[in-house]
């Protein structure tokens, strides 16, 4: 990691603690199916991460848009993710909570925001379960 990139971690940590919020990342693996129990086993890893909330415009990178006049989708939203320290990479599937008193799942992951190679913020567009 070079220093620039280093500092630019650190900074954005910083930022998102002062102005964001904590939550936990929960990551469910299927694992293989037990006739005991007749369901598969599920392995549940969990990860704090800082957060900041932001209202979800309603345009999907698809082009998919909300009709003029109508109201943005209260139950989505886009989160911003501190890279820094996260042990994984947030992707589809995931859970992030609690915010807002939900539990919010991850639909997609955009490409983080980057500095030669190493990640620096994360922005994650999830709606609520």
């Amino acid at each position: 990691m070079s220093a620039q990139a280093d500092r630019l971690v650190r900074k954005s940590l910083a930022l998102l603690k002062r102005y964001g919020e904590e939550a936990t990342l929960t990551r469910r693996t299927v694992g293989v199916y037990d006739v005991a129990t007749s369901a598969p086993s599920v392995a549940v890893a969990t990860y704090p991460v800082t957060v900041q909330v932001q209202a979800d415009s309603g345009q999907d990178r698809e082009g998919d848009s909300l009709a003029k006049g109508s109201t943005v989708r209260a139950a989505r939203r886009k989160l911003l993710v501190a890279a820094g320290g996260l042990a994984v990479v947030p992707a589809p599937g995931d859970e992030v909570g609690p915010l807002e008193g939900r539990t919010w799942t991850v639909l997609a992951t955009d490409p983080p925001v980057q500095l030669g190679g190493t990640p620096i913020l994360y922005t994650l567009r999830v709606a609520s379960t």
